[in-house]
């Protein structure tokens, strides 16, 4: 037997379905169990796969195909050396997210209301509706008879088949429609999807449902009272460009446009970045006439309408009337 690597917990996570499965090496289990050790998250989710695991197997006994382990394997391996496609491993990433949530809600915070009105049981349900909507609207419908295209009508339209039912119902057709969602993603790098009634590129409508699904997934962790780490750098870098990308359409649906006038948006720590943005008709110029600094964490939960303008802590370098509407402009696309 070889000496014991220590995992990194990315390392680790990526193992968790090989690990739940019995299929690691001795070596790898005890990597594994040395990081589940000191993360009680990720020892949650180890059991509850295992749990998966073991009810799959009660109920179909049957070989498993002598290729499995080395593709479990394989798919690790390549989540190790880095995505392929990070928007994708983004999509998924904070899907998961969403999964630990619920996963980690109590029955008595069902009733709770989140900060768009919904109590978290209706959250999810919500959820449910958004991720079948695009998976309706990529061709690859979850449900059959839900064609309501209108994110609040299909939600309550939902709500009623949910409401007695056990929650994990809700949960399932959210599951699919994220795997149905995914797995058109990798098959179509290339195509356009409509959401919300705007033309997408592939990578940009998954930016959306992932910057949704952070969102939703720290609304169910505070009805839980559990508290919410920031995203990974490497995915809150995806989704802080997207929000300096949109900042143009923000501003014009805010009806705070500015023909003529340059802003930057400077988004500071780790997953941050700048970005020039015209703040009407003409292009963007090279010397802004305002600059606007923040925090790229509280810059994001204010796009997400989690946080109000007046609660961004910023900086401004330039017209200060400029600088208002750009941040009042922040959050004009919030629809969650």
């Amino acid at each position: 037997m070889s000496a014991r690597r220590d995992l990194t917990d990315a390392e680790a996570e990526a193992l968790l379905g090989v690990y739940a499965l019995d299929a690691c090496e001795p070596d790898e289990a005890a990597a594994v169990e040395a990081v589940l050790a000191r993360r009680p998250d990720l020892a949650r989710e180890a059991d509850r796969l295992s749990r998966a695991a073991t009810w799959i197997g009660a109920v179909e006994a049957t070989e498993p195909p002598a290729h499995l382990r080395a593709a479990v394997l394989a798919a690790a391996t390549a989540r190790r050396q880095g995505p392929a496609d990070p928007v994708v491993d983004l999509y998924l990433a904070l899907s998961e997210r969403v999964a630990r949530a619920i996963d980690d809600l109590p029955a008595d915070a069902l009733d709770v209301v989140t900060p768009n009105g919904l109590t978290a049981h209706d959250l999810v349900v919500h959820m449910a509706a958004q991720e079948s909507l695009l998976a309706q609207n990529l061709g690859v419908p979850t449900i059959d008879d839900l064609r309501e295209e209108e994110i609040v009508a299909r939600t309550h339209e939902l709500l009623p088949r949910f409401r007695a039912a056990d929650l994990s119902d809700a949960v399932d057709l959210w599951r699919d429609s994220v795997e149905a969602n995914r797995t058109w993603a990798v098959a179509n790098p290339d195509r356009t999807a409509v959401w919300r009634g705007l033309g997408l590129t592939r990578d940009d409508t998954l930016l959306v449902r992932s910057f949704e699904a952070w969102i939703h997934s720290d609304d169910l962790r505070r009805a839980a009272g559990v508290a919410s780490p920031p995203p990974e750098p490497r995915h809150l870098s995806l989704m802080s460009d997207l929000a300096g990308r949109i900042l143009p359409l923000a501003l014009a649906v805010a009806g705070r446009t500015h023909d003529g006038k340059t802003a930057r948006l400077v988004l500071t720590g780790e997953g941050g970045g700048d970005w020039l943005v015209a703040m009407g008709d003409g292009p963007a110029a090279a010397s802004p006439d305002v600059t606007v600094t923040a925090d790229v964490v509280d810059w994001c939960l204010l796009v997400g309408d989690r946080i109000d303008p007046g609660e961004l802590h910023y900086v401004v370098d330039g017209d200060p009337e400029l600088g208002h509407d750009l941040v009042a402009s922040g959050s004009a696309l919030a629809t969650l």
